[in-house]
């Protein structure tokens, strides 16, 4: 827990049994976690500017600056945009200013915000300057700045996920977990695999596992229509294409297992991000593939998601081969008894087009030998593959299964 946590709780807490005193020691509180913040603000001045910098290392623009202090001195997370960062706390009259409280100001040409600084008490403020680095100015008497003020804001806490949201309240349960190539489990996620992980835990929506697959599947969206909980991609940015994927949380946030910045871990990370803004691909919505298990097959087989693979194996317990699976759980669902393999079993049924295929159908693929699978819907079939016995793939977004399609059949 911070400093500034710390102090505002005992001093709350404190206020808890002297009502009348309330609103001193809430004031007290405020301005002892400002003086946090400018505590640690001031032990950079004279550093560099650097029209994108938000390090030490690399230099401040300004509103880098802003987004390294609260994050050093109070743990709060914000953007590294100014315009963004006024989006959050509560607002402050200039007569109610305190040190800490950040000032922000605006273009006059553009009437867009430009500058974020922390105003240091007596009028001044320390902030990032193009000229002179981190440094401090008197706003209250220039009228340079008074032109060009925008307002202030006391940020206190960090930006709010949804966490009424399902999707985002699984996700945040995986907040930290270390970043590793092609993981798929809380041990570790790659980008794709903390979706599919979430999803499937949340939804119940067996998402595929990888960027561009997850990409294909899902409905497009428009920026201006983001939801919470949808999927905002990105490409080019550890090679071509889609290749990294997180879940909007809301405020401008993501919610991805990143390497990006060096994170190396599941973390919040912000749409305003400049690495992120020249990566942007679009939206997907996914939130309506749950698989349609009112269908006696489906639910059957869907039970059975996630038993092994077993060359010859015909039951739960043994686990199932290709044949196997389909047979039980058919048998187990409607009664009805099928071949022993996917190539006679092509043969029961009544044909369906592709086109027309409902949950339920028999869907056939060539791989070494025929394939049958169980149609679930929304383009995905279980079926068993030797690397995750009994799952979902959606075959026609998969690199292997979709050139492999033969036919369909309705029992």
């Amino acid at each position: 827990m911070t400093k500034w946590r710390i102090a505002l709780i005992a001093l709350m807490a404190a206020a808890l049994f002297f009502p009348e005193a309330r609103f001193e020691q809430a004031k007290a509180a405020s301005a002892s976690a400002g003086q946090v913040v400018m505590n640690e603000a001031v032990k950079y001045k004279g550093t560099s500017y650097s029209s994108g910098g938000n390090t030490p290392a690399s230099g401040f623009n300004s509103a880098g600056f802003v987004q390294y202090i609260m994050k050093k001195a109070a743990s709060i997370s914000l953007p590294g945009i100014s315009s963004e960062q006024y989006g959050f706390g509560q607002a402050v009259a200039k007569d109610s200013l305190q040190p800490g409280d950040v000032l922000f100001f605006k273009d006059t040409a553009t009437g867009k915000t430009s500058t974020a600084g922390f105003y240091a008490g007596n009028g001044e403020m320390i902030y990032s300057s193009v000229s002179e680095g981190v440094t401090t100015v008197n706003v209250e008497k220039s009228a340079y700045w008074s032109n060009r003020y925008l307002g202030a804001k006391r940020i206190t806490e960090n930006p709010s996920l949804a966490k009424d949201n399902p999707v985002v309240s699984a996700a945040i349960e995986q907040l930290g977990v270390p970043y590793i190539e092609g993981g798929k489990t809380p041990a570790g996620f790659d980008c794709s695999g903390f979706t599919q992980y979430v999803y499937r835990k949340a939804m119940g929506i067996y998402l595929p596992s990888a960027p561009e697959q997850q990409w294909e599947t899902g409905e497009p969206v428009k920026s201006e229509d983001i939801r919470i909980g949808d999927l905002v991609f990105f490409q080019n940015t550890h090679r071509p294409g889609i290749s990294h994927v997180g879940i909007y949380a809301g405020e401008n946030q993501i919610l991805n297992a990143t390497r990006i910045g060096g994170a190396n871990k599941v973390t919040v990370s912000y749409l305003s991000n400049s690495f992120l803004q020249e990566k942007y691909a679009g939206i997907r919505r996914v939130s309506g593939l749950k698989m349609d298990t009112s269908n006696p097959i489906v639910k059957e087989a869907a039970s059975l998601i996630g038993t092994k693979q077993h060359t010859g194996g015909i039951t739960p317990a043994e686990g199932f081969d290709t044949g196997g699976f389909v047979q039980y759980a058919v048998k187990h669902a409607t009664g009805i008894s099928l071949p022993r393999y996917g190539k006679s079993q092509m043969n029961m049924g009544t044909y369906v087009s592709e086109k027309d295929l409902k949950p339920g159908d028999l869907v056939f693929f060539q791989g070494s030998t025929i394939v049958p699978s169980i149609y679930a819907g929304n383009g995905q079939v279980i079926l068993v593959s030797n690397t995750d016995g009994v799952s979902v793939v959606n075959y026609k977004s998969n690199f292997y299964w979709k050139d492999r399609y033969v036919k369909a059949k309705r029992l």
